[in-house]
């Protein structure tokens, strides 16, 4: 038994990649790139495998078969550095094995839906082959046993999420909002690699199995320490002030923001949370700010929902409001109803994403309904102006942002401006002599 939770395990984080191996090796030998239907059944091929391995995994840690499997997969050690040790090991949980199957299934679908929505695309090898790796990246998120393999599974979703979003390179807006979601993901990065290394001085682990200890850590340390992962997951999940980046994703193809930005992903953040329960769970303040944090988040969404006027946009507020509440009820303990909720969710969302071509398609040849005044209009109409305006500008929070950093952008234009001075001169220089 052993022996087969360890295959399957394997064969769920690594089989997407394989399929992304065989379109690599077909590019790189090939005169030119494969065409769409090697190119999708390659990585097909790959996802299906890897949802057969997390469903063989789902019936192992069920205990259909036998003895029920749960905690800690030793594979041995990642990397050695005299004594720091970096383990590879997989956890085997309700938590883990809930996400590994969701992620895997919803990722096959999608790769479905996008082999005929993108049907002729430029760059459709190089959306299949992102899939694959996001692919990778999730199981490696969902199953990872430490910190350390969760924060490179972390990371191939965040890379991957970036290129996603600038995938029509071709125009400047895309691009922009690509270099903007991956800058705010840099938040959210340092305060998770922060908090690996604290956890490691911290409880001299960074297994997720270590956070059992976490009681003997003094207040401060262990609100610290939950305060570096609440960082982490505002920034994966959008929750404010660091929501500015989710709309502008909506920039990528309708699949993947139907896949990052409504299903996986943007629930990535919330996920962590889960994972390091036992941290929140003995640092009130915390967990105070973190349901500061998720109502706040869940009232700016639904009010700027209700003004917005792309079909995409809104529906990412839409996500914005029930992840923030999510996260509200993470830090109130109510952990099995925030599972529940992101599943029930992400499901939600997914077709809601999917859907939204047809239905703006319908919109515009049927159209709609005007609806009427408000019940705050009716009450306190200068205030619903008020209100009204704010929600349409989104409160002016990338403005604001974009003014606290605009200093550190006027650094590095002037830096750049000086590396150009500097290679120019070099070069007449080297040309008189």
């Amino acid at each position: 038994m052993s022996l087969v939770i360890r295959m399957a395990l394997a064969l769920a984080i690594l089989s997407p990649l394989a399929g992304v191996a065989v379109v690599g090796v077909r590019v790189l030998l090939g005169d030119r790139q494969p065409g769409e239907a090697t190119t999708a059944r390659a990585i097909a091929t790959g996802l299906i495998a890897s949802v057969l391995a997390s469903l063989a995994v789902l019936w192992v840690f069920l205990g259909i078969t036998g003895q029920a499997i749960d905690g800690d997969i030793e594979f041995g050690d990642w990397l050695r550095i005299g004594d720091f040790v970096i383990p590879a090991v997989l956890r085997v949980d309700g938590i883990s094995v809930t996400i590994s199957v969701f992620a895997s299934v919803l990722t096959a679908l999608i790769a479905r839906f996008s082999r005929t929505y993108l049907h002729k695309e430029p760059g459709f090898v190089r959306f299949f082959v992102l899939l694959g790796l996001f692919a990778t990246g999730t199981q490696l998120v969902a199953l990872a046993g430490a910190l350390e393999l969760f924060f490179a599974g972390w990371e191939i979703i965040g890379i991957s999420s970036a290129f996603f979003i600038g995938f029509f390179h071709e125009r400047g807006e895309p691009v922009r909002s690509s270099i903007r979601a991956f800058a705010t993901y840099r938040f959210s990065d340092a305060g998770l690699l922060i908090a690996t290394v604290v956890t490691l001085e911290f409880l001299g682990s960074a297994r997720f199995s270590a956070f059992e200890r976490v009681g003997t850590l003094e207040p401060t340390q262990a609100t610290v320490l939950a305060l570096l992962f609440l960082l982490s997951a505002m920034g994966k999940s959008a929750q404010l002030p660091f929501s500015g980046w989710l709309p502008r994703a909506m920039e990528g193809p309708t699949p993947s923001s139907a896949l990052f930005y409504g299903a996986v992903s943007i629930h990535a953040g919330l996920f962590l949370l889960l994972r390091v329960w036992p941290v929140l769970e003995v640092s009130p303040v915390a967990r105070a700010a973190g349901v500061a944090v998720g109502l706040a988040t869940a009232v700016y969404a639904a009010a700027v929902v209700r003004v917005h006027t792309d079909a995409k946009g809104a529906l990412a507020h839409a996500t914005l409001a029930q992840v923030g509440l999510i996260l509200a009820e993470i830090c109130l303990g109510w952990t099995a109803l925030a599972l529940a909720h992101l599943v029930c969710h992400a499901l939600l969302r997914l077709g809601q994403y999917l859907k939204a071509p047809n239905m703006i398609h319908d919109t515009h040849r049927l159209g709609h309904e005007p609806h009427g005044p408000s019940q705050l209009e009716r009450w306190a109409p200068k205030l619903a102006d008020r209100v009204y305006a704010a929600s349409l500008h989104r409160l002016r929070l990338d403005d604001r942002i974009d003014v606290a950093f605009s200093p550190v952008l006027g650094v590095a234009r002037l830096l750049e401006r000086a590396d150009r001075w500097v290679r120019r001169t070099l070069s007449l220089d080297g040309a008189a002599s």
